[in-house]
């Protein structure tokens, strides 16, 4: 006799399908993406992406999500590394800081030292030395645009980073200052610091003003070429009033 068929068991009767156990291509893509976040890499791509946001958007205008999208990271990442937006921010005006120290920090130095200002001539040399390295900082850095429109916002409207900004800033215009005073062989007053700004001053509106200043030279960018021809006259004008004030 011919056995019968068993009936066919109901779709809804089937045993549930397993759960993907841990360690799947999705689980594993999800765990490695954490794992790469918490990392230094990570933590730099986020600063680099905040300083352009900052820069452009400001603090309020700038969103914790926008900035993780640009440093292709979670936006928890942001919250593993530097707690929230305020820490961010002040982290960025860190950075920024960090990279002039690295390449001013030793003419800095050199200045600082007591034969920078043994006499007259030998505080017009380190002036020199030091008024040319800041224009190279300030127009040969790549990224230096960048930096200027965070610093420009945080001179217009300062907040907790002002103080990272005056760190480094108020260093560099107390050594000049002091050049500035001894090139002249007079007190490091209010109008020995009023020439050194007016002096810084001559640089930085190279890219506080960029947008005028390639629109109106017809340049395309502030190269090797332009930055010498900027140096030569910044320089020359410094001379200028120094010798106009020693004449006096």
């Amino acid at each position: 006799m011919a056995s019968k068929a068993k009936p066919a068991t109901p779709a809804s009767a089937k045993p549930a399908a397993k759960r993907r156990p841990a360690g799947t291509p999705a689980t594993s893509r999800q765990y490695r993406r954490a794992q790469r976040d918490r990392g230094a890499a990570t933590r730099a791509q986020l600063i680099d992406a905040a300083l352009d946001v900052f820069g452009r958007l400001g603090f309020e205008g700038a969103s914790t999500r926008e900035i993780a999208k640009a440093a292709g990271a979670n936006l928890a990442a942001i919250v593993y590394h530097f707690g929230g937006k305020e820490a961010l921010y002040i982290a960025v005006a860190e950075h920024i800081a960090g990279r002039i120290i690295v390449h001013l920090g030793p003419t800095l130095a050199a200045v600082t030292a007591p034969d920078a200002i043994a006499t007259p001539a030998a505080a017009r040399a380190a002036i020199h030395r030091l008024l040319g390295n800041f224009a190279d900082v300030i127009l040969g850095e790549a990224e230096a645009e960048r930096w200027a429109r965070f610093i420009v916002r945080e001179q217009m409207q300062p907040t907790a980073a002002f103080d990272v900004i005056y760190g480094l800033t108020g260093r560099a215009v107390i050594n000049a200052s002091r050049l500035m005073a001894a090139a002249l062989g007079s007190a490091d007053d209010a109008d020995v610091w009023v020439r050194v700004f007016t002096m810084m001053g001559q640089v930085l509106i190279f890219r506080v003003a960029q947008a005028v200043v390639l629109r109106r030279m017809g340049w395309k960018t502030i190269g090797e070429k332009e930055r010498g021809q900027i140096k030569r006259i910044v320089l020359r004008n410094l001379d200028e009033i120094l010798d106009a004030e020693q004449q006096r």
